[in-house]
């Protein structure tokens, strides 16, 4: 249901509901008779209140706005009280008074509607002046009762204004935080575009070498069977053995490409995904050969049990923390020069998760950015090194899988990234 609808309803059911305690001030106001039929005015108000406010939902859905306040709001209260007042006694009987009370309640139904707050008072005005006049009081008294009923019913358009004011202030504010969340998510698109851009960068250029290895010994091979083939008593062992290195060389390219390019078509990620069973050795697997160029100069040990159960998590998007970690180390390594580097992979099962655990003896991490690795565009690397979005994308996807991702110093020196997933 539309809020402002429900908050229309709430008002029309107060406004219908609050006709029946003031039967209270009815019995003071009349002592000691009992006025039962200012009682059945006051019940005849609430159910036609209600019933014209429900008519007009379902009859009349085009006007049901302006309508149905002028007849819940203005004509029957008004025509209510009018007779309550006259039943009691007239202008001399304490419900009278009320009359300065009507227009604050006509206010509640208003919605911050000026032209309906004044309405509401001039109503009001006109109905405690009607009673006035009939019953020939003095212009003294008139005048008096006109004052007070005006002065209400300024206070109740006074109060109409600031609400809405207020109303205006809240949607104001609702569409700039609508705005400003989809500005967030615009920038997070964005954010995950650069740093997958980011990982294919620093990829390209090892790639380039990595796949020069082969095609050097393809084209060597190529230019033996060149040679070979044509002269006679050619080595039928030796060709065939050529042959196969180069469809070793050509598969070992054909790899890099696929791996490569499954890599790059992750950016930008638009669509949402499923998170359901993952092999973790077989994403563990895919990482290290994507980081295998810039891990080559590493000491790299991998520990990963064959009893590992599957976890809970996508595994292009696990893929992509595990070798953005990797990627890390390495440049942190690169840049430390550290004596014999190396780099530690070991999968622990507890329970009902399972810890990836990701060490290095590199220099670690000083102790005023171990805070802050997770804030976006926070990097400790070089000027165009980094992008600084890799560890606070990271974490968000691991949280995406209901895991977590931590860092930490090892009390030996190093660093030490764990993400804790959960079993499938």
């Amino acid at each position: 249901m539309d809020p402002a609808l429900r908050q229309k309803q709430q008002a029309v059911l107060w406004m219908a509901a609050l006709s029946l305690p003031f039967w209270v001030i009815d019995v003071l106001a009349a002592h000691p008779r009992l006025p039962w039929d200012t009682l059945a005015i006051r019940a005849g108000w609430m159910v036609l209140t209600i019933a014209c406010f429900g008519l007009l939902q379902r009859f009349v859905p085009g006007r049901r706005g302006t309508v149905g306040w002028f007849v819940t709001g203005v004509l029957l209260p008004n025509l209510a009280l009018a007779l309550i007042i006259w039943r009691l006694g007239g202008s001399q009987s304490p419900v009278f008074a009320w009359l300065c009370a009507l227009p604050l309640m006509g206010m509640s139904l208003s919605m911050g509607v000026m032209h309906r707050s004044v309405l509401s008072a001039a109503a009001s005005l006109v109905t405690g002046l009607t009673l006035l006049l009939l019953e020939e009081r003095p212009a003294s008294i008139v005048a008096e009762w006109g004052l007070l009923i005006a002065a209400s019913g300024m206070v109740a358009v006074q109060a109409s204004a600031f609400y809405a004011r207020m109303k205006k202030a809240r949607v104001e504010a609702e569409t700039h935080h609508r705005k400003a969340q989809e500005a967030l998510a615009a920038t997070q698109t964005r954010a995950q575009e650069s740093d997958r851009l980011a990982q294919v960068g620093r990829l390209a250029a090892g790639v380039a070498h990595e796949v020069n290895n082969p095609l050097a010994f393809i084209q060597a091979n190529l230019r033996f069977l060149l040679e070979e083939l044509p002269r006679e008593g050619h080595s039928v062992s030796d060709c065939l053995e050529a042959l196969q290195e180069t469809q070793a060389g050509v598969e070992r390219i054909q790899q890099i490409v696929q791996d490569l390019t499954r890599l790059a078509r992750g950016a930008p990620d638009t669509e949402p995904r499923q998170v359901g069973s993952c092999p973790l050795p077989n994403v563990i697997e895919e990482s290290m050969r994507l980081a295998s160029v810039r891990l080559k100069k590493l000491a790299v040990e991998v520990e990963v049990p064959s009893e590992t159960p599957m976890v809970r998590a996508d595994a292009r998007r696990l893929g992509q923390v595990l070798l953005n970690l990797l990627l890390n180390a390495a440049d942190a390594l690169e840049e430390s020069r550290v004596s014999g580097p190396w780099v530690a992979l070991k999968v622990q099962a507890q329970a009902q998760r399972v810890y990836l655990v990701l060490e290095d003896n590199g220099p670690g991490f000083a102790p005023e950015h171990l805070q802050r690795l997770f804030t976006p565009f926070f990097t400790t690397k070089a000027q165009g090194k980094g992008t600084g979005l890799g560890l606070a994308l990271s974490r968000e996807y691991v949280e995406g899988f209901g895991g977590s991702l931590r860092a930490e110093n090892r009390p030996e020196g190093g660093a030490r990234f764990t993400v804790e997933l959960l079993s499938a």
